[in-house]
């Protein structure tokens, strides 16, 4: 680790991490090959309770930059960023996650925007390393999703916001969600000036690969209700609003869960009148949303329906994805609509 200049750097790179040691190098030794001369950023690594020896493989490298990396308890994300920017000193904050790859201009092209500039925010480009293809492909041009993998941030409107909330973390099933877009709007109710920029990139890798992960992050939907019930407007006008065919749809996911549990409601309906058409349509509609969720998360890979116990999966993640929000209306006593 290298030793704090008396210079104060324009960038404080923050970076949490938890039980992904190898990844963290990686990214680690990607800010190494940065084009910006290194004493204008800082990164500091925030340990969050990860159980492998990431203090310690950190502290084994040697790096071009200052880097200081500090362990804390498990407490999720938001409390690990948190940290991280409590002990920053440069004007910006760069927001970036321990799986991502910056690229070499990452830091230039967000100073060449920033520089002279009163933004309050910027948000980059996040693409795929296998693909190149943007992450946020299908998402309503201009309109930032806060991504903390690639977000910048004036160190002192972060604090002034109060920083991210942990409430968006469950220390028992170790799930975290939508703290970025709480973050994200709390900065536009502020007034605060956001802007998008398609220059400071970053890679990160393909998600979802199998019917677990996407699992795993169905789950995670349990916190849109909280979100709903912090910024009804803005939950809204901007979570998943998807321009799909020319149209633009909020949430689509959430109709189609929606209709996939009419479809299930149909077929368990029908069945004890003997009604075997009725209860085939309905498990048909079923069908068809489950597979529309599949496309949503794999893309062109949703087409291996030949791996037929992950497929029959696929089907019911409509409803768990269903049930995961009734339980978070439950737990955040919403009852609103929120589409």
């Amino acid at each position: 680790m290298t030793k704090l200049s008396g210079e104060t750097p324009f960038f404080s790179v923050v970076v949490p991490t938890y039980n992904r040691r190898e990844s963290l190098l990686k990214c680690l030794g990607a800010l190494a090959g940065q084009s910006i001369d290194m004493k204008n950023f800082e990164v500091i690594v925030v340990v969050d309770g990860s159980t492998d020896d990431t203090v310690e493989a950190v502290a084994t490298h040697s790096f071009p930059y200052v880097l200081r990396c500090v362990s804390v308890p498990n407490g999720g994300a938001s409390k690990a960023r948190n940290a991280g920017v409590a002990m920053a000193r440069g004007k910006y904050i760069g927001l970036t996650e321990d799986d991502v790859l910056p690229d070499s201009t990452w830091l230039a092209e967000a100073s060449r925007i920033l520089q002279g500039n009163d933004i309050d925010a910027l948000e980059g480009r996040t693409i795929y390393q296998e693909t190149g293809k943007d992450v946020r492909r299908m998402d309503m041009k201009g309109m930032p999703s806060f991504i903390p993998c690639n977000l910048f941030v004036k160190r002192n409107v972060f604090e002034s916001l109060g920083g991210y909330d942990p409430e968006f973390y469950d220390g028992k099933k170790h799930l975290y969600f939508r703290e970025d877009a709480d973050f994200g709007f709390r900065l536009l109710e502020a007034g605060c000036l956001v802007r998008i920029a398609a220059e400071p990139v970053v890679s990160h890798p393909l998600q979802f690969a199998d019917l677990h992960l996407c699992l795993c992050h169905v789950r995670r939907y349990v916190f849109d209700p909280l979100l709903y019930r912090k910024h009804p407007v803005l939950f809204r006008k901007m979570i998943e609003a998807k321009r799909i065919c020319g149209v633009v749809i909020h949430r689509p996911q959430h109709l189609v869960a929606w209709v996939s549990v009419m479809g299930m409601l149909l077929a368990v309906g029908a069945l004890p009148f003997g009604e075997w058409t009725l209860a085939l349509w309905g498990v048909a509609v079923a069908a068809i949303c489950g597979h529309v969720f599949r496309m949503k998360y794999q893309g062109l890979r949703a087409f291996r329906i030949f791996h037929v116990k992950e497929t029959a999966g696929f089907l019911l993640l409509p409803l768990v994805y269903f049930w995961t929000v009734m339980k978070g209306c439950w737990k955040y006593r919403v009852l609103g609509p929120m589409v």
